[in-house]
């Protein structure tokens, strides 16, 4: 009788222990699981009657704002611009989340960072979030909107000198405001559910953000960076190699555009890339070696993943250089084989020779304020320097002749001379990606812009140049 009764009473002991054990581990360690967790309706309550700060563009357009809304969230979040600025923004939904800068700067919009001190802590709670200015020009997104039109794809603008994002824009889009609606069926149901579900199940996936999470092979675009890494290991501009129509390499052939693909005859750096001649490159690249390629590559940011301020930035991707065959290798330097790049990236390679050698650490978000009190500020920063600015220099050069007169005569702007490098990708069973990579003005460039058109099938000169000629326009108006 006596040993049942300790038993018991080191079981009733064990379980106490267990218990204080586990309150101790919510409340201190798994207290941000409880507080995150969406069954959590607490939390949801609490957070959505708090008036969210707004979002703000460059011009000062209001792109996202709390208004009072019926039921038991006090507040629901609207967007003034439709799907705009989807991908950019994001949306802040109870029942599904929050995604692009709603979720990276969900703290500030909810007015809990930066910190507003002990005392004020201490005796008022938030009921009202802190603002997020952007550096998104509303003009140059609605240029690269209407320039691109239905066509899936992406288009990227940065400022080279600061790293100022000033357009983003991805298609197909999605409209925010119909997931964070709150209005229901004559049964009950949640409208906005059955939208979710549809753009799920869309088989063009309207939320994808194509300008920083697209892989895409880059074509002839990469051909920058090839002569970059020439220029860098001592290749001067004035190598001449013999181009024919087609050349053998490793049993495959590297052939130019045209049918029968054209012939250069000798010619040097500044005319292949003029021209983009394939049978150029893949020759440079033999000469310069898979390990040259590859780390050129790298110092420019691919890779790696860009430390854009808004979440799912991908790193584009070039194989390691000890899985190069010769053939490979060869094609790496056209731009095609096992490369990726995302938009985003190759407007970082522009940045590059735009900028004296420099890339600026790409970013979305100015400043955070509270009323006109500027809280919090973003402060400009290297985050790559892959050349120097001599090779910049001279890319510049080879870039501004590339629209004058050679492949990219589409992007020309009256009054503004205009840098810049066509793509045409080949991408198996399907039709070509076109891309074009553009630098405004070549003489002090405040511009670069990327774009791709998915499954075009024409070429970067055609298609895609004639787009970054009316996003340079309205950036440079």
């Amino acid at each position: 009788m006596q040993k049942s009764i300790k038993r018991l009473g080191v079981f009733f002991v064990a379980l106490t222990l267990v218990m204080v054990v586990n309150l101790s581990y919510l409340q201190v360690w798994g207290q941000k699981t409880l507080l995150e967790n969406p069954a959590n309706t607490r939390r949801l309550v609490r957070e959505y009657g708090i008036a969210r700060g707004r979002i703000i563009a460059a011009d000062g357009q209001v792109l996202a704002e709390s208004v009072r809304s019926a039921g038991p969230f006090a507040y629901r979040r609207t967007y003034n611009q439709g799907s705009l600025f989807c991908h950019i923004l994001g949306y802040d939904s109870p029942q599904f989340g929050r995604t692009g800068l709603e979720a990276s700067y969900n703290d500030q919009l909810l007015g809990r960072k930066p910190s507003r001190g002990w005392a004020e802590e201490m005796i008022s709670d938030v009921d009202e979030g802190n603002d997020v200015y952007l550096t998104v020009d509303p003009r140059v997104q609605a240029a690269a909107a209407q320039a691109l039109g239905s066509r899936k794809g992406a288009v990227v603008a940065v400022n080279p000198k600061t790293g100022a994002v000033l357009a983003m824009y991805s298609w197909p889009t999605f409209d925010p405001a119909s997931l964070v609606s709150q209005e229901r069926s004559a049964e009950g149901s949640l409208l906005a559910e059955a939208v979710m579900r549809a753009y799920s199940e869309n088989p063009d996936n309207p939320f994808l953000n194509r300008a920083t999470m697209g892989l895409y092979t880059p074509g002839s675009s990469f051909k920058v960076v090839t002569a970059a890494a020439a220029l860098e290991s001592g290749i001067p501009v004035d190598t001449v190699f013999d181009c024919p129509g087609i050349w053998q390499v490793g049993g495959s052939r590297v052939t130019n555009y045209g049918e029968p693909p054209r012939s250069f005859g000798s010619i040097d750096m500044r005319t292949g890339l003029v021209y983009s001649v394939n049978t150029y490159f893949a020759q440079l690249a033999v000469r310069m070696g898979a390990e040259t390629i590859t780390d050129y590559a790298e110092r420019f940011g691919i890779n790696s993943v860009p430390p854009l301020d808004l979440p799912g930035a991908t790193a584009s991707r070039i194989p390691p250089a000890k899985s190069m065959d010769v053939v490979s290798l060869a094609w790496s330097g056209v731009g095609q084989a096992e490369l990726l790049l995302t938009p985003l990236q190759l407007c970082l390679v522009g940045c590059a020779v735009a900028n004296g050698g420099r890339i600026m650490a790409p970013h979305l978000v100015k400043e955070i304020r509270r009323a006109q009190t500027i809280l919090d500020r973003y402060d400009p920063y290297v985050w790559k320097t892959p050349i120097s600015p001599r090779t910049a220099s001279q890319l510049l050069q080879m870039m501004v002749a590339v629209v004058e007169e050679g492949t990219g005569t589409r992007a020309t702007v009256p009054g503004i001379t205009v840098a810049g490098k066509t793509g045409t990708a080949e991408v198996e069973g399907k039709p070509s990606h076109a891309w074009f990579l553009g630098l405004a003005p070549a003489e002090n460039p405040s511009v670069v812009v990327a774009v791709v058109v998915e499954n075009s099938g024409g070429s970067g000169g055609t298609v895609a140049a004639p787009i970054a000629r009316e996003v340079i326009r309205a950036a440079l108006r």
